[in-house]
């Protein structure tokens, strides 16, 4: 009866050490679960529900906890639209009906793969559902911003336009944002519509305008140079009149020695004097 009992105990025991240290128990279906414990920090392989896990650091009392969370597959729209730079005023000066319009529109979709959630708990100290829906959208925006920076490397490869334009899709963006976020997975660019302008075109376009502009500038400064001349010469003979007004009323005499000069006789009065009867 003793055996029995001791048998007993062992098993239940046994049972107990099993279930505490069970660890996708506490995981549901559609969820993973990341083990962190005071002694072993995160543990570097998520837990999947229906594979099983036994941890054994799970028996120490409040060492282990298991965070649940459910990975959010992200899908959100990308658009594009604008004109290169004083495109119109080229068009114009140029007497062309060129667009150098640019349009792209699409969306993109992406989720995380559940291999890196222990990794991203870690780095970024998520403890929630709510810190990893954060990080989503922080990361939707940063892999939105990279497209935009990246599309423009395709914009003067008619080849790739059109194939792009055939397949809806863009494999070698796709490839380069796969390596720049190693945490997302199924990641795809989905194009409704992709227009780029004639760079060719616009560049020379641009060059003739500047040409303009140049030659226009030109012109401007040498006319402004003799304007300004022609201001300083007048300034200067204001000046020279001012000081010949300010001697003669201070010296009415010097008109007779003027008069002299020229060969005027004098005229025997002095201005500001009473005339010689």
């Amino acid at each position: 009866m003793r055996k029995v009992l001791t048998i007993l105990i062992l098993l239940g025991l046994a049972g107990a050490c099993f279930f505490l240290g069970w660890a996708q128990f506490q995981v549901p279906p559609g969820s993973y679960g990341v083990i962190r414990s005071k002694t072993h920090g995160t543990d570097g392989s998520v837990v999947r529900p229906g594979e099983f896990r036994w941890v054994w650091y799970k028996l120490i009392p409040t060492n282990t906890t298991v965070q649940v969370y459910t990975m959010p597959e992200s899908s959100f729209p990308i658009e594009i639209k604008g004109s290169l730079p004083s495109g119109d005023v080229y068009s114009a000066m140029a007497g062309l009906k060129t667009d150098f319009s640019y349009e792209l529109k699409g969306s993109v979709s992406c989720s995380l793969r559940p291999e890196a959630l222990p990794g991203m708990v870690e780095r970024r100290n998520m403890a929630s559902q709510e810190d990893l829906d954060t990080y989503v959208k922080k990361l939707s925006l940063e892999i939105e911003s990279r497209v935009r920076e990246n599309l423009w490397s395709y914009a003067e490869k008619e080849d790739v336009l059109e194939r792009i334009r055939a397949s809806g899709s863009i494999p070698e963006l796709e490839q380069e944002l796969k390596a720049a976020f190693p945490d997302t997975d199924n990641l795809t660019i989905s194009v409704e519509i992709l227009k780029f302008p004639d760079f060719v075109l616009y560049r020379e376009v641009r060059g003739f305008y500047e040409d303009y502009i140049a030659r226009q500038r030109q012109i401007l400064s040498a006319d402004l140079g003799r304007m300004a001349e022609e201001t300083i010469s007048s300034r200067r003979r204001f000046d020279e009149l001012t000081l010949y007004g300010e001697l003669l009323s201070k010296y009415p005499i010097l008109l007779n020695y003027l008069a002299l000069e020229k060969g005027i006789p004098p005229s025997g009065n002095v201005p500001g004097e009473s005339p010689v009867p």
